[in-house]
């Protein structure tokens, strides 16, 4: 079963924080039409499910000119190609893929083993994603109209949409592990576009556990 509420939700980010617990998070709250809302990053690797990340700056969109057609807020969209849909295997820009497993980077876990230099190299390596976040939560917050969207699974806490979570790859898992999210045209990312600069960067999420090779079910091929 894909995952819930596949959306892209459109804002002004104003601020963020570290939220720990089974799985660390960088949580940004975003104003916008029916919010504020929460964007939940993930930002540490945890045993099995390394983090692989990308940042590409001076990114192109697969469709700009919908994306700055969106209203501000949660816009749910539908898992099929053609529309604003991302899927990490099957998207395109300009006939080369939107993003490669080649260009992943992986996010150490953090580990209490080793010498002190070991450790400290560890820990310089695994902030790395969350140092990278910051600068771009900071940079979009001093630009008057910088703007995140940010892909994934709408969720609700409080009898309302809250926010959106599942900010990564959401295909190619094990059957026995996070099997059950598979599915294509329902990947998330983080797209931020700052006007004032002309520029996009996007932040793609992916665990070392998914394959990059998936059937029409999103399921390991």
């Amino acid at each position: 079963m894909p995952i819930t509420s596949y959306s892209v939700l459109v804002g002004d980010p104003t601020a963020g924080k570290v939220v720990t617990g089974a799985s660390t998070h960088y949580q940004i709250t975003v104003q916008a039409k029916g919010g504020p809302f929460t964007v939940a990053v993930n930002i540490q690797s945890v045993d099995g499910s390394e983090v692989l990340y990308a940042i590409e700056e001076g990114f192109t969109p697969p469709d700009e000119a919908a994306l700055l057609a969106l209203p501000t807020g949660m816009t749910a969209l539908q898992s099929e190609p053609g529309g604003l849909a991302l899927d990490y295997v099957r998207s395109t820009v300009d006939g080369q893929p939107m993003i490669t497993r080649e260009q992943m980077v992986l996010l150490p876990q953090v580990r209490s083993k080793g010498s002190e230099e070991e450790r400290m190299l560890n820990r310089m390596r695994a902030s790395a994603l969350q140092n990278a976040v910051v600068t771009l939560l900071n940079m979009t917050i001093a630009d008057k109209d910088g703007t995140i969207y940010a892909f994934g699974s709408a969720y609700a806490d409080s009898g309302r949409v809250d926010g959106i979570h599942d900010i990564h790859m959401n295909q190619g898992n094990p059957v026995n592990n996070h099997g059950g999210d598979n599915g294509v045209w329902q990947d998330g990312a983080l797209l931020i576009h700052l006007p004032s600069k002309g520029t996009w960067t996007a932040v793609f999420l992916a665990f070392q556990t998914e394959s990059w090779t998936t059937d029409s079910a999103g399921n390991p091929d």
